[in-house]
């Protein structure tokens, strides 16, 4: 963070303030250069980075490079168990920021694989807020609105120059917002293209989650501010139907017999899991009727609900429809079908039917939703 001089409008017409910001001064002018509804936003933010310029607490763990090139994973042979623990250790302790160097290969087709890095900086954040991390590239922020936030935690992904920024900058839109997968200048460019910008993109979410293996005694902690429910902390809170019946005193009546549970509702379809993919098949028993089916598909996020993740689908993930970035759509005694970027709509007339899709990205799981309705009544499920 360079010494700077950063004008700002003293509210009346050409009346402007100049301030010199560096390290130190940023934080007192901070006020004068964000919109109030900012600062909670950004203060943490810019107290990272200006201690990451002071290294001011500063560890860091140099993560483990493959010995030969290949498609870089954020796997337990990247994130050993011992540097997960030395991780975990350092995020315990007060105002640590965590420096994660994140060594990959960078392949341009038909070219020798290059060595590469980013760095990124955790540390912990003990406000309610979750905050998304902030990726900045050769000194240029680039929003990646997809990216899910993370609870409890302030983080920066930094790429400075190298093999790592030039693929990047390749895939950004013109406005450097996001890294697209299909941009003109990077599709067909790389080799692990796409796999590499998931890879940086969900960096933080999966080095958060690799954490959670290094302790010996199992730190339940480490990822509750990412999976959490809100506990309630008095009886008082607890909704009536939630609590438990206290028991009888000696001589009360007997309590009633609680009703039994009404019969769960048939499932008209059978999903399971394939490799890189999933395969929809009719249910066990006939059905009386033709069904309508939609199938809503999308990669799931850190910390993202169900909704949320199939809200965050991008074209730039995949297309079902183009057959892009998975295998095309395969389909059996079904009818109507009609693929969309990320949907399949079909009916079908009885039960012996199947409906697969593979080609996903191996290192991301996917959301899939089923909802089906019978075409000749309301019913639906």
């Amino acid at each position: 963070m360079a010494d700077s001089e950063w004008p700002t409008s003293g509210g009346g017409r050409g009346d402007m303030t100049k301030h010199v910001i560096d390290a130190d001064s940023i934080h007192g002018n901070l006020r004068d250069l964000l919109p109030v509804d900012r600062l909670a936003e950004m203060e943490p933010l810019v107290q990272l980075a200006s201690d990451i310029v002071a290294k001011n607490n500063l560890h860091t763990v140099t993560l483990k490079l493959p010995e030969t090139p290949s498609q870089p994973k954020w796997s337990k042979g990247y994130m050993t168990s011992e540097l997960a623990a030395e991780c975990q250790e350092k995020l315990t302790e007060p105002n640590t920021i965590l420096h994660l160097k994140c060594p990959l290969y960078i392949q341009r087709k038909n070219s020798s694989p290059e060595e590469s890095y980013f760095d990124i900086y955790i540390t912990r954040d003990h406000s309610d807020h979750s905050r998304k991390p902030r990726f900045i590239r050769e000194g240029i922020t680039i929003p990646e609105d997809r990216v899910s936030k993370v609870r409890g935690y302030t983080s920066l992904v930094v790429v400075g120059s190298g093999p790592l920024a030039t693929l990047l900058g390749d895939s950004e839109n013109p406005a450097h917002t996001e890294w697209e997968k299909n941009a003109t200048k990077f599709k067909g460019k790389y080799k692990w293209g796409p796999s590499t910008i998931d890879f940086v993109r969900l960096s933080v979410g999966k080095a958060i989650q690799l954490m959670s293996q290094g302790d010996k005694e199992q730190d339940y902690t480490l990822l509750s501010d990412i999976f959490y429910l809100e506990q309630p902390e008095s009886e008082e809170e607890v909704p009536d139907q939630r609590l438990k019946k206290k028991k009888k005193e000696a001589g009360d009546q007997a309590e009633s017999s609680p009703p039994k549970p009404p019969k769960a509702r048939p499932r008209h379809y059978r999903l399971s899991k394939v490799d890189g993919g999933f395969i929809l098949k009719g249910p066990s028993d006939p059905m009386p009727l033709p069904r309508g089916y939609k199938v809503t598909v999308a990669y799931d996020f850190v910390g993202a609900s169900k909704i949320s993740a199939l809200k965050k689908y991008h074209k730039n993930d995949f297309s079902l429809d183009k057959a892009r970035y998975v295998d095309q759509p395969q389909a059996r005694n079904v009818e109507n079908l009609e693929v969309g970027g990320n949907t399949l709509e079909f009916t079908a007339q009885s039960n012996d039917f199947e409906v697969s899709v593979t080609g996903f990205d191996n290192e991301r799981d996917i959301i899939v939703d089923v909802k089906s309705e019978a075409l000749k009544t309301d019913e639906k499920i």
